[in-house]
Order: structure tokens, then sequence, then C-alpha cells
């Protein structure tokens, strides 16, 4: 089905869109392998009042921790540093995955409404932005 023909400031949007959206695109083929989860940092106490971990500024550590949810479930295990560098990278490719994504949806939704907006029918679809987990890092 053709576009129908827009006028010249819903065309230039519409173009900006594209042209943000193909930018899009080719950062995702940068992007490395990723991984579920989250990445955390712990230092801990042993409780021993003898112990150099009484001090909070000399606490034990740092112990690397990768947690996901699985099954409903949040699993976590304890990586050595060498593995911690790894996930590391892999979580935080999963991270600029998902904010690239984000941005090629705004985009779509974005041109949606303005070829809805030209044609002279409303927008149908799910209102933006969809995030329904609270991110946090």
């Amino acid at each position: 089905m053709p576009e129908p023909r827009l006028s010249e400031k819903r065309a230039a949007a519409l173009e900006r869109c594209r042209e943000a959206y193909a930018a899009a695109k080719s950062r995702l083929a940068d992007i490395g392998f990723t991984c579920e989860g989250s990445l955390v940092e712990r230092y801990t106490c042993c409780h021993n009042p003898n112990c150099r971990c009484a001090d909070p500024t000399r606490r034990h550590g740092p112990y690397f921790q990768l947690s996901w949810k699985e099954g409903g479930r949040t699993i976590s295990r304890i990586l050595s540093t060498e593995q911690a560098a790894l996930y590391r990278e892999w979580v935080d490719n999963r991270r600029a995955l998902e904010a690239v994504l984000e941005e090629m949806r705004d985009l779509s939704r974005e041109a949606a409404e303005h070829l809805a907006s030209e044609a002279g029918v409303g927008f149908v679809g799910p209102s933006r932005p969809r995030r329904s987990r609270r991110r946090t890092r």
C-alpha cells in the first residue's frame, strides 16, 4: 500500500525518524554477547570483633555476584574477578541493546503517529513509554 502524500512538515519529521531509526539499527551491529541479570560488587563483614572488617571502610571483598530471574525466582551466583569482568561486559551489552530497542520503538511510534495523522485517522497503539519494570544500575 503506497504511503499517503505528506505535508512538508510531516515529511521532514518522518525523514528524521527514518534517519534516526537507521542510525539505531547500525548501532545494533556493534553490540556483542549479552547476559540477563545484574552484576553486583559486595563487601562483607564477618562480625568477628577482632577482624579488620569491624571497621566499615576495611570490609572483606570485593565479591562479585550475578543475579537473574528464572521461573519467578531470583538466582544468584558468586563469580571470580575474571568471570565478573566478562559478565560486566555482557550485562552492559544487554543494557545497551535494550536502550537501542527502546529508542527504535519510540521512533517507530512517532513515525506511525505522523503517518496516521496525515491520513486523517487516529493512531491506535500502546502508549509510550512502555516501561513496566523499574530500571536500576
